[in-house]
């Protein structure tokens, strides 16, 4: 959200003051993610070690749970993609396989010397990693349910087109249709994957052979 003005509701006793904020955009080194240009309000959230509790659910609240935290990805995603049709954010966070691969290295490194014996580090790889693998899946069949040729939501699309219609598209009107939307793919995995490798700095030692 940076350069939009968020209103922000404090409780102060029994009043609610609302407060109004832009976060400014400035690069953050994560741990995982790497360097990126995110909004910052210059406060943290940052519980003290007493309050950080364990929270079991039963299976009924599980799924509720997952299905709150799929639809928070799924939101997240939107908003993202749509900073960046209206010009609000460059697109550097979309990532291909390399980055999917580095980043899986990075959750095993990084759970694995949380501390505490092989046995509790292992369960926090074990979560670590799956929690990575649900992220992923909600992400990529959200982008597979979008209405572009190609994809299964181009599919549903025609199928709606042919259940309101009767008739079915024009074969040639779903030729062209494919050919745009397998551009618009070709040319989606061509840029994340010149994300992945300008983030791995492969084009500055390239550069640095040569020159």
């Amino acid at each position: 959200n940076s350069g939009t003005d968020l209103a922000i509701l404090v409780r102060r006793g029994s009043e609610t003051v609302t407060l109004h904020a832009t976060p400014r955009r400035t690069e953050v080194k994560d741990d995982l993610m790497g360097p990126q240009r995110l909004g910052r309000l210059g406060m943290v959230l940052q519980p003290a070690p007493g309050e950080v509790r364990w929270v079991r659910y039963d299976p009924l609240s599980a799924i509720g749970r997952g299905t709150v935290q799929t639809w928070r990805v799924i939101s997240g995603t939107v908003a993202y993609i749509g900073r960046i049709f209206t010009g609000k954010e460059s697109g550097d966070m979309l990532g291909g396989p390399i980055r999917t691969a580095t980043l899986s290295g990075k959750v095993v490194e990084q759970a694995a010397n949380s501390g505490g014996g092989w046995l509790l580090q292992s369960a926090n790889v074990a979560v670590s990693l799956v929690n990575l693998i649900a992220f992923i899946s909600v992400t990529i069949g959200f982008a597979n349910l979008l209405p572009i040729p190609v994809l299964d939501g181009g599919h549903l699309l025609f199928y709606g087109y042919e259940a309101v219609a009767r008739r079915p598209l024009p074969a040639r009107v779903q030729e062209v249709g494919y050919q745009v939307g397998l551009a618009l793919l070709v040319g989606l995995m061509l840029f994340a994957t010149w994300n992945d490798l300008n983030r791995l700095s492969v084009f500055k030692i390239l550069g640095g052979l040569f020159s």
